[in-house]
């Protein structure tokens, strides 16, 4: 494990960071900064879980702020569970390792309150888990097959009720593949799936007969078993092929009507028409009056809970209750002495509940007269930053980010020739204008933006999401690690470019006119040498 000492070092030098800054008031934005710091601090010393990187008096001079901007920045790090601040004469500003849990709820939150429909959920999972069954069979070890295996003897007899039966046949396929990205996402989709079906399934499930459940049961019990078998048996080809079928059948039950004459809905999945209602023309939306933005745990006892356990059960049922009454950003939902009397629980519980309520960007305590617990809009940048130093801290290299981007970027281009019209082909040409810096107050980081833009355009806000999150990380790892390409003498600042810089324009112009013409093998042929160039240069 790195010394302390060489992460003194790094904070003493200049911190390079390629983040862009959150918005925020003036302190907010040098609080930022200086999270920023430390948390690149950290990662540079190798990420020493439970070292002690100093204490509060030793930070403060070391970077050079005031005690109140100090505690500001550690609390984005604790937000970020990046570090925690233990006090007391022997504590210090600790190095933690980050919850995959409080990361997947992070970014289910944000794609709920944008209105992610099924529709998008279900296509990213398409393109996710196919690459995940088309992986795992070359790198699953023997222990993955004993796990994959006690998996499907465990639901041979599992209530078919249990959402999370189902998952865990998906999220150890991902962990077969030994990237840390595909396990991330696999896992964000399969709650938002479940999130979106709990609601019409448990009010619905006992209508249906015992014959049709059991029919459900079986089938989905016979899909994962032979796409299990086909893994371990290394056939990669069926695996893909029986993922995807799988998949299909699943997007047929979760959104087609429900009738007495309809298929058998799948445990787990939702087949009430009602849902239709929270519809647009993208398709129908997780609502959050309907998904409680997570589990929400009852009323019941609460005196043998462990305090971190608990605080994690307020922390749903406060979410709950925002989304179930509607209640607007900017509204004070409750004083710290109601919400005590509210949820009948400690100071110490509610506070770190309100931390993470904080940290998935729901809801902030505003201190002072008029103050409370304020609901807030979920930030999309904090929610990506997140994730990305998650994702680093799971190791997640240079090629796992590739392999899934590819997968990612991919299809986006397949998405976007099936919209492409007058509208989408003017707007690409708007993102070609930015990207050659021709248009008034074009993007500095154009080729990251052209990007972002295309996956946004998709209209599918779970893949978009997922690319700006390996756009972020792919900007430290590689950007921020390398000089940037060199500009000839002969090229100005303001017009010329190096060379790279020139072939990455001239590949995007490439592409989005392929996508304007309707070509998908041409379109999709140029997408992936363009990846592939990036990737040569990365190394």
């Amino acid at each position: 494990m790195p010394s302390t000492d060489r992460l003194v070092e790094s904070a003493r030098g200049p911190a390079i960071s390629v983040r862009h800054p959150p918005r925020g008031d003036a302190r907010g934005k040098l609080a930022a900064q200086v999270a920023w710091r430390i948390e690149d601090d950290i990662v540079r010393a190798g990420w020493p879980v439970g070292a002690v990187i100093g204490s509060e008096p030793t930070l403060i001079e070391r970077y050079k702020v005031s005690r109140a901007v100090f505690r500001e920045a550690v609390r984005i790090v604790e937000h970020h569970q990046v570090a925690t601040m233990r006090r007391g004469p022997s504590g210090g500003l600790i190095v933690r390792a980050p919850d995959e849990v409080a990361v997947t709820t992070a970014l289910g939150v944000y794609l709920e309150y944008v209105g992610v429909s099924i529709e998008s959920i279900l296509r990213a999972r398409f393109i996710i888990e196919s690459l995940a069954a088309t992986l795992a069979p070359a790198r699953i070890t023997e222990d993955g097959i004993r796990d994959l295996r006690k998996i499907i003897a465990r639901q041979e007899t599992a209530d078919p009720t249990e959402f999370g039966a189902h998952h865990q046949l998906h999220h150890a396929i991902a962990a077969a593949t030994g990237n840390p990205v595909l396990v991330l996402f696999v896992d964000v989709l399969n709650s938002l799936t479940f999130r979106y079906a709990a609601h019409q399934y448990a009010t619905t499930r006992n209508s249906a007969s015992p014959a049709r459940r059991t029919q459900g049961t079986e089938e989905v019990h016979r899909n994962h078993a032979a796409i299990a078998e086909a893994v371990i048996g290394g056939d990669a080809a069926r695996a893909q092929h029986l993922a995807a079928v799988h998949l299909e059948a699943m997007y047929e039950w979760m959104t087609a009507p429900t009738d007495d004459d309809a298929p058998a809905p799948a445990p787990g999945t939702d087949s009430d028409s009602d849902s239709d209602s929270a519809g647009s023309a993208g398709g129908r939306r997780i609502r959050p009056r309907e998904s409680g933005l997570g589990p929400v745990p009852g009323p019941g006892p609460v005196g043998t809970m462990p305090a971190g356990k608990l605080a994690e059960t307020v922390a749903g049922r406060i979410r709950d209750d925002v989304a179930r009454d509607g209640v607007a950003v900017g509204v004070v939902i409750g004083s710290e002495s109601e919400l005590l009397a509210r949820y009948g629980v400690s100071r110490a519980v509610l506070r770190e509940a309100v931390r993470l309520l904080e940290y998935h960007s729901v809801a902030q305590m505003r201190r002072g007269p008029g103050g409370g617990l304020v609901v807030t809009e979920p930030d999309p940048a904090a929610t990506v930053e997140a994730t990305a130093l998650y994702l680093e801290y799971s190791q997640a290299g240079v090629d796992d980010l590739r392999i899934v981007r590819d997968a990612l970027e991919l299809s986006c281009v397949d998405i976007l020739i099936e919209r492409r019209g007058p509208e989408l082909t003017a707007r690409l040409e708007e993102l070609l204008a930015a990207d050659a810096g021709e248009a008034p107050g074009g993007p500095a980081d154009a080729g990251h933006h052209l990007h972002m833009e295309l996956a946004r355009l998709t209209g599918n806000e779970a893949l978009a999401s997922f690319v700006r999150v390996l756009t972020a990380i792919w900007r430290r790892h590689v950007d921020g690690s390398r000089p940037a390409p060199p500009v000839g003498k002969d090229e100005s600042a303001a017009g010329g470019c190096g060379q790279a810089v020139c072939d990455a324009r001239t590949a995007h112009r490439a592409i989005i006119d392929a996508i304007n013409a309707g070509d998908r093998g041409l379109a999709r042929h140029r997408m992936r040498r363009h990846l592939e160039a990036l990737s040569d240069w990365s190394r």
